[in-house]
Order: C-alpha cells, then sequence, then structure tokens
C-alpha cells in the first residue's frame, strides 16, 4: 500500500517547468507594472531572435561556397559585411531603426572578427563534413558585432 502511495504522489508531484515569461505574465495580470514592462521586453526579445534564427538558415542555404571559401578556409571578413547587411536591412524592414550600417564600424570589425577566428584561434564552426557553416557564423557574427565590437571599440550600445 505504501508502495503505490509513494508512486501516486511522485506522479501528482512530477515538477511543472515554467519560463520567467510565465511568471511575469502571472505577475502582470495581477496588476504589476514592473512585470509588464519585463514581459514586453522579453516578449520582443523573443520575436528578434526569430527573426535572427530565420535570417541565419536563410544565409546558410544560400551562401556562395566559392565566394565565402578559399582553400576551404571561411573568408569571414567578406561574410561579416554580407552578413551586417543582410541583418540591419532586415531589422529595418520590421521598423526597427536602432542600428544603422556604419560602414567604418563594419569593416573594422569584419577585420577585427576574421584575425581573431582565422589567424589567433585557427578554429570556426563547421558542419558535419568539415565546411564552415555559415549558418552558425552568422550567429557569431551578430554576437560579435553587438556584443563585443560596437561596445569595446566604439563604446555604443
Amino acid at each position: 500500500m505504501s508502495v503505490a502511495s509513494l508512486i501516486l504522489f511522485v506522479v501528482l508531484n512530477e515538477p511543472h517547468q515554467f519560463s520567467a515569461l510565465d511568471l511575469w505574465e502571472r505577475e502582470c495580470n495581477a496588476g504589476d507594472a514592473a512585470a509588464c514592462e519585463r514581459l514586453e521586453k522579453a516578449q520582443a526579445g523573443v520575436g528578434k531572435l526569430a527573426r535572427l534564427d530565420t535570417l541565419a538558415q536563410r544565409y546558410g542555404a544560400r551562401a556562395d561556397r566559392g565566394e565565402l571559401e578559399e582553400d576551404g578556409m571561411p573568408r569571414l571578413n567578406l561574410a561579416y559585411r554580407q552578413v551586417m547587411r543582410d541583418y540591419i536591412d532586415a531589422e529595418h524592414a520590421v521598423g526597427n531603426k536602432e542600428l544603422d550600417y556604419d560602414e567604418e564600424a563594419v569593416n573594422y570589425c569584419a577585420d577585427h572578427f576574421h584575425n581573431y577566428w582565422r589567424n589567433r584561434k585557427l578554429w570556426w564552426p563547421t558542419d558535419e563534413n568539415g565546411a564552415p557553416s555559415w549558418t552558425d557564423i552568422y550567429y557569431y557574427i551578430v554576437d560579435h558585432y553587438h556584443g563585443i565590437c560596437l561596445r569595446r571599440y566604439f563604446n555604443r550600445l
């Protein structure tokens, strides 16, 4: 009898997964204005990540390997310029005008990214065949531009 009770207890008390979004939504519905603000920002971020994923997948599918690779190695500086143009144009298309294509910054960041990955790390994201993974590289480029280059070298964002 106690084994059956224990099994029933475990089944009924199975942990339920919920996210910060769920918590903020409940708090917002209860009237917490700060939670509503956090929820709104988080939902906008989810949309931005979904757009980024779509852009990265599309870029990976249409990447011109002949142009972007030489001797099996990626030409990351060229890809960087393409990716940032694509990303910024897509953000502008949905009304997000906070980021402009600054050619000087993009060129500097492209060279920094290329030199870091090709000459210092001697590694870059690859697919299952060992070829450069342009989908993954897209994510790395956007992250580098926002997370490292603009902040560290241009004191922006």
